[in-house]
C-alpha cells in the first residue's frame, strides 16, 4: 500500500453501536448479526477506562478553542454515564500546549459587504450600504479587478443571517455552485463578519398554506399544501424542518439520521424471502500485461468498459471483468421477493413508481440505493431500476432494507411525502405544527473550478460559514475510481477542481444530503482545517483525481499536498453505507491530522488505492466506526489496481509507489 503511518496517536475502536458497546448488554434487542461486540473476558473497569483513555486523547488533539465541545462529544457518544466508577465518567483538563494553528491569515486590500436584510445589489458594498446577494458581491469583485488588479486580495464580507441560496437557483448539479468561483476568482476571501451566524442554505423558505388532508388510525393527523411552481421538484428531495432534516414516508418507520442498524430499533427490515437474480451483462475488457508488478495478487492493470459498469458514469469498473482477482463480476439483482406480511401497507401503494429502496450488499460492504419500477402484492415482489451503483463491489443479493417516498407509508410523525403531479406536500406533524419548512434545491454552495490546471483558481480561502439544507445526490452520478470497493459521487457542498492553495476552515457542514467537500482531480496544496461536518448524506471529505488507464505519469490530475487537519467529523453516511469522513482516492501527499472522527457506517479513513502515495495519517483520535457494515476497520487500504506514476524517483514512471 505503501501508505506512510506516522505515530497514531489516541485509542481507535470498532464497534457497530455506542449503545452496544456500554455495559448493561442486551442481545435479545439486536439482530443477530450486530450481537453486542463487548469481550465478556474485559471487565467493566478496563473497559471504561479505554473510553477515559480516547476521550482525553479527544481532548489532546483539540485545538484550545474547541476543547471542552470535544471532549462533551465524545463523552456523549461513549456514553459514559453508565461507566459506575466516577473515575473515569469525566475527563480532567491537563496542562497540555496545542500547537499555534496557522490558519492563513491575510489582509484585505478591498472589502465588500453583504447583508440580506437591509442589502440591496444596487447599492456599492460599502459596511453602510451592502449588496444583498454573495452573487452580487462575487460580480462586484470581478469588476474592481480592472482597477485593483489580479494580485491583491479581496474580501467578501457576510453580515449575520440565513441566505436561500437554492432560491431562483440557475444551476441544480452538484458541481457548480449557487456561487461558482472560476479562474478569474483568484486572490478572494469569502468569510462572515466577526462573530456573526452566517447560514448558507441549499434550500428555499416554504410559505404554505395547511390544511387537514385526513386522521390516521393511531390518532396522527395527515396535513396537506400546494407547493408554489417556483420550486424545482426534481430538485426537492430532502425537507427540513427547523433546521433538521424530516423522514420521508418509509417502512419500517424510524429516522435514517439516527437510526441504523447499530440502534435496538433500526427502521430497517430483516424480512427479504429472497432476491430476484441478476442479468449478467458483459463488459468490454482492458487487460495491460506490461508492465507487471511482481509478488502480488494484482500484477496487472485490468478494467471493465460498458456493458454492466454502464450504470456508472464513466461507464468502467474494475469489477466489471468477468474474473477479477480475489473477486467476481459485478451485478446488483434486479428486485426482491419479501416475506408474507413484511410490508402491510404493500397491497394499497397507489404508486409504487415513486418508491426508493435502499438495502445493504449481502456482505454488508457497503449499501445501494434503487428506484422501483413495481411491485406485485399477491407474489410479494418489488422490481428495481435504476440504481445500484453506490457501490462498486456489487452481488446477486442484498441484505436489510426499507422502502421509502411512498405516499402509503406515510403514518408517523415527521413523516412527509412530495407527490409531484399534483404538486401536493403532505406531512404529519408530532403534535403542533413547526414553524419552518425549506425545500431543498440544489447539492452544491459553492463551487471553486478552473478552466484548465494551467488557469486553476488560486489563493481562496472561504471561512466562517455554516453551509446546510442541500439535495441528497445518492441518486445521481457515481464512478469507480480505482480497484477499490468504492463508486463515489464527485460533488459536494462545496465542489474543487483546478485549485492551488484554496483554504477551507472554521465551517459547519451540518444536514447536507451529499458530500460535505469534493476534491476532484487537479488541485494543490488545498488546506481543510478547523470544521465541523454532522449528519451528512454520504462522506465528509472526499478527494478523487483520475488517470488516463494505467498513466497517472504523464496527467497531473490528481489532488497533491492535501492537508486536512484538526476537523471534527460524526454522523456521516445516513444514505451512502459505502462512505466515510475521509476518502483518499487517487491522490498524492496527503496528510490527515489531529481530527476527532466517531459514528459512521463504514471506515472512517479509506484509502482507495495504492496510487502514488506518500500519505500522512497520525494524532487521529476514532472511534465507533463500522456501525453498520463488516469486514472492515477504522483505517482501511486497497491497493488492486497497479497505477504508473513518478513517486517513486521524479519524472521516472514506476508501477510501485512512495515508500
Amino acid at each position: 500500500m505503501n501508505l506512510r503511518l506516522v505515530v497514531l496517536i489516541g485509542i481507535i475502536l470498532t464497534c457497530f453501536s455506542y449503545t452496544n458497546c456500554t455495559f448493561k448488554y442486551s442481545a435479545d434487542s439486536y439482530h443477530s448479526l450486530y450481537s453486542p461486540v463487548g469481550n465478556p473476558n474485559i471487565s467493566p473497569e478496563y473497559d471504561c477506562a479505554l473510553r477515559a483513555f480516547t476521550i482525553e486523547m479527544a481532548a489532546y488533539i483539540a485545538p484550545p478553542a474547541v476543547k471542552t465541545n470535544w471532549t462533551t462529544l465524545a463523552q456523549s457518544a461513549f456514553q459514559m454515564n453508565q461507566c459506575n466508577n466516577t473515575l473515569y465518567s469525566t475527563y480532567q483538563s491537563s496542562n497540555h500546549h496545542h500547537k499555534a494553528f496557522n490558519t492563513n491569515q491575510q489582509t484585505c486590500y478591498h472589502k465588500i459587504f453583504v447583508h440580506d436584510i437591509k442589502g440591496n445589489d444596487l447599492f456599492d458594498g460599502t459596511f453602510e450600504q451592502p449588496k444583498k446577494t454573495i452573487q452580487a458581491a462575487l460580480s462586484l469583485t470581478r469588476i474592481l479587478r480592472t482597477g485593483y488588479g489580479n494580485e491583491n486580495i479581496l474580501c467578501i464580507i457576510i453580515r449575520g443571517g440565513t441566505y436561500y441560496l437554492g432560491t431562483n437557483a440557475t444551476s441544480t448539479s452538484s458541481q457548480i455552485g449557487a456561487i461558482a468561483l472560476t479562474s478569474n476568482d483568484s486572490n478572494l476571501i469569502i468569510e462572515n463578519y466577526q462573530d456573526e451566524r452566517v447560514v448558507l442554505s441549499g434550500g428555499t423558505l416554504l410559505e404554505l398554506k395547511w390544511s387537514v388532508h385526513a386522521k390516521t388510525l393511531t390518532g396522527g393527523t395527515i396535513m396537506k399544501a400546494q407547493i408554489p411552481s417556483s420550486i424545482n421538484l426534481d430538485q426537492f428531495n430532502e425537507l427540513y424542518i427547523d433546521n433538521k432534516r424530516a423522514i420521508v414516508a418509509k417502512y419500517p418507520n424510524g429516522d435514517p439520521a439516527t437510526q441504523g442498524l447499530y440502534a435496538k430499533d433500526p427502521g430497517f427490515s430483516y424480512d427479504s424471502q429472497s432476491w430476484i437474480s441478476p442479468v449478467h451483462n458483459p463488459s468490454v475488457e482492458i487487460h495491460i500485461q506490461e508492465p507487471y508488478r511482481n509478488g502480488t495478487v494484482f500484477p496487472n492493470y485490468q478494467l471493465g468498459v460498458g456493458g454492466g459498469a454502464s450504470v456508472f458514469n464513466p461507464p468502467t469498473n474494475f469489477w466489471s471483468t468477468a474474473s477479477p482477482p480475489a473477486g467476481n463480476n459485478y451485478v446488483v439483482p434486479r428486485g426482491l421477493v419479501v416475506k408474507n406480511g413484511a410490508l402491510p401497507h404493500m397491497r394499497n401503494w397507489s404508486d409504487p413508481t415513486t418508491g426508493i429502496l435502499h438495502t445493504f450488499h449481502s456482505g454488508y460492504w457497503g449499501g445501494w440505493i434503487f428506484e422501483i419500477a413495481s411491485s406485485n402484492s399477491t407474489q410479494n415482489t418489488i422490481m428495481f431500476s435504476r440504481g445500484g451503483f453506490q457501490e462498486a463491489r456489487g452481488s446477486d443479493s442484498g441484505g436489510a432494507f426499507y422502502v421509502a417516498n411512498i405516499f402509503e407509508e406515510l403514518d408517523s410523525p415527521n413523516e412527509w411525502f412530495l407527490d409531484k403531479q399534483t404538486r401536493t406536500l403532505y406531512f404529519m406533524p408530532n403534535e403542533t405544527m413547526p414553524d419552518v419548512f425549506v425545500a431543498s434545491q440544489i447539492p452544491c454552495l459553492i463551487s471553486v473550478s478552473g478552466s484548465s490546471i494551467e488557469n486553476s483558481v488560486r489563493n481562496v480561502i472561504i471561512r466562517g460559514l455554516i453551509m446546510t439544507e442541500t439535495s441528497s445526490t445518492y441518486m445521481k452520478d457515481y464512478m469507480v475510481p480505482s480497484g477499490g470497493d468504492w463508486s463515489v459521487h464527485r460533488g459536494g457542498t462545496i465542489y474543487l477542481t483546478n485549485t492551488k492553495s484554496i483554504t477551507i476552515t472554521h465551517n459547519l457542514f451540518t444536514q447536507v444530503g451529499s458530500n460535505g467537500i469534493a476534491v476532484i482531480d487537479y488541485n494543490d496544496e488545498t488546506q481543510i482545517t478547523l470544521n465541523e461536518f454532522v449528519w451528512l448524506g454520504e462522506s465528509g471529505i472526499v478527494l478523487v483525481g483520475s488517470t488516463n488507464g494505467i498513466d497517472g505519469f504523464s496527467v497531473v490530475s490528481q489532488p497533491a499536498n492535501t492537508r486536512i487537519e484538526s476537523n471534527l467529523i460524526h454522523e456521516s453516511g445516513i444514505y451512502v453505507k459505502q462512505s466515510s469522513p475521509v476518502l483518499i482516492s487517487v491522490s498524492r501527499s496527503v496528510s490527515v491530522i489531529r481530527n476527532l472522527m466517531f459514528n459512521m457506517p463504514r471506515a472512517a479513513i479509506n484509502v482507495n488505492d495504492g496510487f502514488y502515495g506518500n500519505h500522512t495519517i497520525s494524532y487521529n483520535v476514532i472511534f465507533n466506526t463500522v456501525r453498520e457494515t463488516s469486514d472492515h476497520g477504522p483505517i482501511n487500504t486497497w491497493d488492486r489496481q497497479p497505477f504508473l506514476s513518478d513517486a517513486v524517483q521524479s519524472n521516472v514512471p514506476s508501477l510501485w509507489q512512495h515508500t
